[in-house]
Parts: C-alpha cells; structure tokens; sequence
C-alpha cells in the first residue's frame, strides 16, 4: 500500500509542476493546488482506513515539536537582528491571507499524512533506513523541477546544496522522527509552525544565506536529540529505533545531555562568529590605544556596515596595509571627493591621528556595536600558553624527543598488557 501513497504523492508532484502550469494560472494555480493536495490527504487517509486519525495524541511531544519551531524562528529573529530584515513578497488583502493559508495548510497536511504513513509502514527492522529516505523523497518534492535544472554551474550546484538542500534536509530528518515518535500531529506542530510564519508574517528576517543555512541545519539537529530524550523508552522501542539493553543503559542515566547539546550550539555560534558569518564578529583588544573607552582584553563586536553609515564618534574596525590585525580606533573626521570616502581615525589615548582611510561607498566596514570587558583575556592567555609550550619544544628538542619517546613506550606497554590479560566470564543469571 505506501508504493500506492508514493505514486499518488509524486503524481500529483509532476502534475503541479510540470502539467498545471500549462492549462491554467494567476488564481486557478492556487485553487487548483488546494485541491490536489487535499485530494492526496483524503485519498491516504482512505488507503489507511482513517487510522492516522485515530492516532493517539501525545501532548508533550507535540508541545515539544511546536517549541522546537518556534525556537528555529526566534534564533531567525536574532540574527535578523544583527544583519536585516525584509519585507514578505506575499501579499496581506483579506482575500490573500485566506488563500495563502489554505494553500500552505493543504499541502502541509497531506505532506504530513503521507509522510506519517510511509513511515509507519516501515519495517521495524530498516527504520533508520526508512527515515533517511523518506526525509529525503519530501526533501526532493519540496523544490521544483526548473530549479535543479537551473543548476548549470558548480558555483551555483554548490551553493543551492549548502544554503538550500541541506537545511530542507534536516527540516524533513526531523519531521520524519517526529512523523515516526508521534504520527502527523507531531510533525504538523514543527512544520506548520515554519509555515505559518513564513506565509503569514508580514516581515521576515533576512541574514545571509550562510547564517541561514546554519540556523535551519543545527536547530532540527538539536531537537532530534532533544527528542529522543524526552520520548518514554517504550515509545522508541516499539517503533524499532532502541532496543531493551539500550533503554535499559539510558534509564540508569538520569538526565538527557542538556549539557553536551548546550556546549555544542555555544561552540557552533562561536565558531561561525568568528568568521563573521553570523553578521557580526568579536575582535579583542590588544593595545591600549583606546583607553579609557577599551582595555586590553575586551572583546568589542562589530557589525558590517557601509561607510554612509559611519557617523563621526563611531569607534570602527578596518585593515591597514602591513598590518596583521585590524585596528579599531574611533572616527574624527569624514569627507568626500566625488565617489570617494575619507575617513580619519585616531585612539583615544593617542595625540595625533592615524592616515585617512580611503573607501568606496559600497566598501563593508566594521562598526563596534558592543563592548564586553575582559573577556579577551582568555584567548590572550592561552595563545600566550601554547606560543611558549611551542617554544620550549622548539628549542628543547632533545627534551621533546625524550617525552614524546617515553609516551610511546608506555602507550605500548599499557596496550600490551591490557590485550594480555585474561578475559573474565560473565556469570550468567538462572532463569525464574
């Protein structure tokens, strides 16, 4: 019966896709689309004998799902925050919204349902197998035919992987667990979530696709394994993802790795923000050519901005020739000379001012937005702690040679004698 729901479910694919588009447009797209998808619900629900309705409602997981989408848009929201924002390209008349909500809901519920029953379908045995291929089946039928024909070039190919297919990807991984863990109900509460604030939502954020990609990769990630921790062991037994030994194992754990999960997202986002891909960047402060304003050791996050943006008083960050780390001095005087920018700089605590600098008005530069006191000291310290362990090292090798040699021979030994010693029987426990 699911090869009936997956040629039901790709027919109507190619039929929007490929056959709609020639026999009617404008309105009658729309409409038309209403009603395949919901000719698809109907038709699986019928396949199953309505029994996805009859699915019992698990409250938490559900509240779960729902939280983990809103989270998705609230970490949106804040790197919005710190890059832009846009305007929806739908449109909000009273008519609009109504079709617009119809449209998404259709095919988010027969999305849904199928995906609930294809899963469900699923052996036991190949559920792993069965997630990943049927996250991947909606991941394809959530894009167009013109657009992987569009991908002509490796650049573009390289990018629709990283900043779209991925992160649809990921999206549909963890809708199928939920699909799996807590029927249709459960991945209509993330899914829906998404959608309704894409379709619905008169302004959206609008960080670069980097940021995007990431945010809309790493957060499914995290609710997968959030997931699965907050499932009853019963529940992941019975649809074939744990066994009893490894229920038994995580039962004598007392906590989910709330910890390990957390230090994971804090070393993500500080790793991408390092690079600046997040819209802003931490630069510490190593010379005290702005104090009073900034010490060494803290940490100041700049913002990229245009120079048409920088207004005199700014502290800002920029590279200077020779230089191999930026300067973040404070702006004393802007000019311009036809299509070109001047802008002086000078540290607070220096008496004369630094060389113009000479920008475009297109040119990205860095603007200090906040300033975090002695943090730096941290990264100052332990770069200064491997620069000297490096040079003793370098200059003691006969030293490194030595430790680096006695290393080895234990490592050797203590694995010899761990292979060698006798293997101890387990006593088996009489049977009741």
């Amino acid at each position: 019966m699911r090869y009936k729901v997956l040629g039901i479910v790709s027919a109507t694919y190619v039929f929007l896709n490929l056959i709609m588009p020639k026999i009617t447009g404008g309105l009658g797209i729309y409409l038309l689309t209403i009603i395949s998808w919901i000719t698809v619900a109907y038709l699986t629900l019928k396949i199953d004998h309505f029994n996805l309705l009859k699915w019992r409602l698990n409250k938490h997981l559900i509240l779960n799902s729902a939280m983990i989408g809103a989270f998705q848009i609230v970490v949106l929201t804040f790197a919005g925050i710190f890059t832009s924002f846009g305007k929806s390209p739908y449109a909000f008349t009273h008519l609009a919204i109504l079709v617009n909500t119809a449209y998404f809901s259709s095919a988010l519920i027969a999305f849904e349902l199928t995906r609930a029953y294809l899963i469900k379908s699923c052996p036991k045995k190949r559920i792993f197998t069965g997630i990943a291929l049927t996250a991947l089946f909606y991941t394809l039928i959530s894009f167009t035919p013109v657009r992987f024909l569009s991908l002509n070039t490796l650049v573009k190919t390289t990018k629709f992987i990283g900043s779209s297919l991925l992160p649809t990807f990921a999206q549909s991984l963890y809708a199928t667990y939920l699909a799996l863990l807590g029927g249709p109900t459960a991945s209509i509460a993330y899914m829906g979530t998404l959608e309704a604030f894409e379709w619905l939502s008169p302004i959206l954020p609008n960080p670069p696709w980097a940021v995007k990609a990431l945010i809309n990769t790493l957060v499914p990630m995290v609710g997968f394994l959030a997931v699965s921790w907050a499932v009853s062991p019963f529940i992941l037994i019975r649809v074939g993802v744990m066994d009893r030994c490894e229920a038994v194992g995580r039962q004598l754990k007392s906590k989910p790795p709330l910890g390990w999960m957390t230090i994971a997202l804090i070393a993500v986002i500080l790793i991408w923000s390092s690079t600046g891909l997040l819209g802003f960047q931490p630069s510490i402060i190593a010379s005290g050519s702005m104090r009073p304003t900034l010490e060494v050791g803290d940490i100041a996050i700049t913002i990229q901005t245009t120079p048409d943006k920088i207004k005199v008083g700014d502290i800002i960050q920029y590279w200077r020739s020779g230089d191999k780390a930026p300067m973040i001095h404070r702006v004393i005087e802007i000019s311009r000379a036809g299509g070109t920018i001047y802008i002086v700089t000078k540290g607070d605590a220096n008496t004369a001012p630094d060389e113009p600098i000479i920008v475009s008005p297109t040119q990205k530069i860095g603007k200090a937005i906040l300033i975090i006191p002695k943090i730096g000291w941290i990264s100052i310290y332990l770069k200064t702690a491997i620069a000297s362990a490096w040079s003793f090292l370098i200059n003691n090798l006969t030293a490194t040679y030595i430790i680096f040699g006695i290393a080895l021979i234990s490592t050797a030994y203590g694995i010899h004698v761990h292979r060698n010693q006798p293997l101890r029987k387990l006593k088996r426990r009489p049977r009741r």
